[in-house]
């Protein structure tokens, strides 16, 4: 009976000692929205082995950035200063032994509302005539205003009017028969954001 029971004990201890040690590491959320000015989040990160918090972004920052088997992680993700939105990953690594795992964490970051002209000067030569830049917005914008050497001037503009995306916008210069040179202003606004906007400068010869 004894030879038995030492038999079946060692068999145990054996059948333990030749297992390989499972490792895993799991954060209790997968996913993370914020705004262009950024906000923080707690997770718990569910680990057998000694880990580390990395990222892809440099806004990004944890606390803390290390730490021994299960614990809570806080993270803190700053502004989007970028005109896209963001898809920021970060990157959790555990080891044990000769093991190592990873997981990850991914944050949507959506971008402020922005609006800019590829071009941001032209010329055009006395006798006038139309020309052309581009717009990217990520709002529906509109014409604000037109001017003359800092004067209101009413010029041509194509569209005065546009959704979000790349849009070509075409201006109606007059000829010029002032003698000097001049110069025209043309300035788009968000609808929804009068103060965000873009200026493009118009020169015309004399």
């Amino acid at each position: 009976m004894k030879k038995t029971l030492l038999f079946a004990l060692w068999m145990l201890l054996l059948a333990a000692c030749s297992q390989e040690t499972t490792l895993s590491i799991t954060p209790d959320i997968a996913s993370y929205t914020c705004g262009a000015d950024g906000g923080s989040f707690d997770a718990v990160i569910f680990t057998n082995g000694s880990w580390t918090a990395s990222c892809d972004d440099k806004a990004v920052s944890f606390t803390p950035a290390s730490g021994d088997f299960t614990a809570p992680l806080h993270v803190t993700v700053g502004t989007n200063d970028e005109n896209y939105t963001k898809s920021i990953r970060i990157t959790l690594t555990s080891k044990l032994d000769d093991l190592s795992r990873s997981s990850k964490i991914v944050i949507t970051q959506a971008c402020r509302p922005f609006i800019f002209s590829e071009e941001t000067f032209l010329r055009t030569p006395a006798s006038g005539g139309t020309v052309r830049f581009h717009v990217n917005a990520n709002a529906s914008w509109k014409v604000a205003e037109t001017s003359c050497d800092g004067d209101a001037f009413s010029l041509s503009v194509d569209p005065r009017t546009a959704g979000p995306n790349r849009t070509e916008v075409s201006v109606l210069v007059p000829e010029n028969t002032t003698g000097s040179e001049r110069t025209f202003a043309v300035r788009l606004a968000l609808e929804s954001n009068p103060d965000t906007s873009v200026t493009l400068v118009i020169g015309q010869d004399a």
